[in-house]
């Protein structure tokens, strides 16, 4: 079945299931979001280039969110019919998610929500002794996107001579197809210790000790956050590790490179404007 088919299909489907209004918008996005990919095959895409069509855009944060979701309509439309496979579904909704919490945020609280040390401790504790405690302390420690986390193997690791663990992401496999080095760290130097200590050793047996189904973690996730009254997610992680470089004084280019921003104006608009911990700590050493 051609692209166009399909397309006309989903129309078919919205004109029986939405408003008018909704309709249109929807098959607007997409045509937009087609447009920006330049392939007659839109099928069978790149779920990166989800990632690009959102960099190059010029849209309001709102817009951008309508855009995501006619995407993410579509090819849930696309799966259930059987078009594409799980896998290349699966890879896409992953990628819308992650946009769509790096840049959804609400209204109210416009920033994202690190955890405090309070909030991580009791994480850490409630899943101590399981697989999730290695998955939480890798992206906790590592900043590493969810879609990232998923593609990574053993090979990926190494140590440098100073004993700093780092996690070498090929630009197959980063959101920005670029290569990126990115430091195991925490908040403190013994933080940073400890967690080099546990990753070197739970990394020996990489596929026992890491993989989670991406379904599987974030379920696991959102009923622990329920449980434990803490509102998070798996994203959570990674804002918590770019945070914690900003209040640990790196400034906001070398920021932007841990973090795979595509532009260092996403990494100060968002972490180095509410960043109070920071500047409390400036002005501290200002009066010193």
């Amino acid at each position: 079945m051609d692209s166009d088919h399909l397309l006309r299909l989903w129309k078919n489907s919205l004109e029986r299931t939405k408003s008018p209004r909704t309709v249109i918008t929807y098959i607007r996005s997409f045509e937009s979001f087609v447009k920006h990919i330049q392939s007659q095959d839109f099928i069978q895409i790149d779920p990166k280039s989800i990632y690009s069509y959102v960099d190059a855009s010029l849209l309001n944060t709102s817009s951008i969110l309508t855009h995501l979701s006619a995407i993410k309509h579509f090819y849930k439309f696309a799966f259930r019919r059987g078009y594409i496979d799980k896998e290349r579904y699966s890879h896409i909704e992953t990628v819308i998610d992650e946009v769509r919490e790096e840049i959804g945020r609400n209204v109210a609280d416009r920033y994202p929500k690190a955890l405090s040390k309070e909030e991580t401790k009791r994480i850490l504790s409630a899943v101590h002794g399981t697989k999730y405690e290695k998955v939480y302390m890798l992206l906790l420690h590592s900043g590493v996107r969810l879609s990232e986390y998923l593609a990574l193997r053993k090979s990926n690791f190494y140590q440098d001579k100073s004993g700093l663990l780092w996690i070498r992401l090929s630009a197959d496999i980063t959101k920005g197809r670029k290569e990126r080095l990115v430091p195991v760290l925490g908040s403190t130097k013994e933080e940073t210790y400890e967690a080099t200590h546990k990753l070197l050793e739970w990394i020996e047996s990489y596929d026992e000790n890491f993989k989670v189904k991406r379904g599987s973690l974030q379920v696991y996730t959102n009923r622990l956050s329920h449980r434990l009254g803490i509102p998070f997610s798996v994203h959570s992680f990674r804002h918590t590790y770019i945070t914690n470089l900003v209040n640990s004084g790196f400034p906001a280019e070398v920021v932007k490179e841990f973090a795979g921003h595509s532009h260092i104006r996403t990494t100060i608009d968002i972490y180095y404007k509410f960043s109070q911990e920071r500047a409390r700590q400036l002005v501290e050493s200002f009066l010193k």
